[in-house]
């Protein structure tokens, strides 16, 4: 599995250890993962419209050419294929180790360069999972809201995806999490910080892919078993809100897919605590998004690129 997912970076030019830790987070390292609320299935839980996007797109150059060439853009959007066994096919390769790997790299590399055009700095794994989970289109309202109004509620501008992931837009008690908060959760690694030696470590223990029926990307951020922060690292973080201490680095990670602007179930779990600041800002020790370079002035052009992957 490790070396799958290896060998999808080299060829991509991804990086490993994002890749590593988005397939960690994704699916616990099962390649036979597939979520109940959605067609996400997979390593990186591919939707079946942006399996069949990537694989058009991306497909020639990593020598899948004939799977590639059996898949019409439609003129109204989305991808299709004329013969349904031919369409089976392609989407079984999800569960294909290597071609998952290679396909996660090349989607994390276009999203990479959209987004550094419409940004003006390279992004960092918050921004690329947003991507991942948002669409460009979706992950650029978050990060921009997140630098000039980080107490705003993540659903405010994103209702569509906030209704099909109420478990990552909204905590336990209901409240409405904040661009601030939503994007310092997108860059957190699962369970904790860990260097990619680490997960390559624990990727030799046995794992189990296996959330509650209706349980939702909730499962993500939280645990029945545990209320509180799920490491030290994370329990700094969310201990100097507030205080005015520590730095706002942002933290830097990886994205999914879906069919629509909205994410299948994840089904790596990492703990939030209950009950957080209501009104968050750059003072509060949030990671937020890296300022744009001054060279380049201004807000920058939009990406004119729509959702890469979601469906509700």
């Amino acid at each position: 599995m490790i070396d799958a997912i290896r060998q999808g970076a080299e060829k991509t030019g991804a990086a490993f250890e994002y890749l590593l830790s988005t397939a960690q987070r994704e699916s616990s390292l099962n390649p036979s993962a597939k979520a109940g609320s959605s067609s996400a299935t997979g390593l990186f839980q591919f939707i079946e419209q942006t399996w069949l996007g990537v694989m058009k797109q991306d497909g020639p150059s990593l020598g899948l050419g004939s799977y590639a060439d059996a898949i019409t853009a439609r003129g109204s959007g989305g991808y299709t294929v004329s013969d349904p066994a031919a369409r089976q096919a392609i989407l079984d390769l999800r569960r294909d180790p290597e071609v998952a790997s290679a396909m996660a790299g090349a989607l994390t590399r276009r999203n990479a360069d959209a987004l550094s055009a419409a940004l003006g700095r390279e992004p960092n794994k918050a921004d690329l999972y947003a991507a991942h989970l948002l669409g460009v289109r979706g992950a650029l309202t978050l990060i921009r809201n997140a630098e000039t109004a980080p107490g705003r509620s993540a659903a405010a501008d994103l209702p569509d995806a906030a209704s099909g992931n109420r478990g990552l837009f909204y905590d336990r008690a209901g409240r409405a999490r904040s661009a601030s908060e939503l994007y310092a959760v997108l860059g957190t690694s699962p369970g904790s910080p860990a260097p990619a030696s680490t997960l390559v470590a624990q990727a030799n223990a046995p794992t189990a892919y296996a959330p509650e029926a209706g349980s939702g990307i909730g499962t993500l951020f939280q645990t029945d078993a545990r209320r509180g922060p799920v490491s030290d690292s994370v329990a700094r973080l969310w201990g100097n809100r507030g205080s005015g201490g520590g730095g706002n680095a942002a933290q830097s990670y990886f994205p999914r897919s879906s069919e629509r602007p909205l994410v299948a179930a994840a089904s790596v779990s990492v703990t939030l605590p209950a009950a957080a600041p209501a009104t968050p800002d750059a003072a509060d020790g949030v990671p937020l998004p890296p300022p744009r370079p001054p060279e380049y002035g201004g807000r920058g052009r939009s990406a004119a690129l729509g959702p890469t992957s979601l469906e509700s």
